[in-house]
């Protein structure tokens, strides 16, 4: 095993003890040292994925299906923050899923100007561009749970 391939499978262990800690409800190494350590937590759930990946589907039934798996993630940081983890970790292709051609994944792609060429934010544009709607959406959402008083 590579050594970035080790590191990364010590940290997700890592990550799965502390996430142990705080699901069971007992004390955390990280409660005894909050300045240095971060309580973490891994989640993954059967995703709610495109019958056949293969297959090209409408950008309306690809969004219909990333807003299920976000909706589901939405409610997995609720719970994780309520049980104090402060960084959470999801699966890579969790939200669209993966085996895709490169025509079957053009629906569930967001278009982003370039940084270089186009200064953009979607939160305060957000009807700027098409094709964006998960940006849009989820920055908007992100910023709701960043604001809430449990994140203060």
């Amino acid at each position: 095993m590579s050594g970035a391939r080790s590191k990364l499978a010590l940290f997700l262990c890592g990550c799965y003890v502390v996430a142990l800690g705080a699901h069971t409800g007992e004390e955390s190494v990280a409660e005894h040292h909050e300045a240095e350590y971060y309580v973490a937590a891994v989640y993954e759930h059967p995703s709610i994925l495109s019958p056949n990946p293969l297959a090209l589907i409408s950008r309306q039934e690809a969004l219909e299906l990333m807003n299920q798996n976000l909706d589901i993630y939405e409610q997995q940081v609720m719970t994780a923050a309520q049980k104090g983890v402060q960084i959470i970790v999801f699966p890579e292709d969790g939200i669209h899923g993966f085996n895709f051609t490169r025509t079957s994944i053009y629906p569930f792609l967001d278009f982003m100007p370039s940084p270089q060429v186009v200064g953009w934010n979607p939160c305060l544009e957000p009807r700027r561009f098409n094709d964006t709607e998960m940006t849009k959406l989820r920055h908007r959402e992100a910023d709701q749970v960043a604001q809430s008083p449990q994140n203060d």
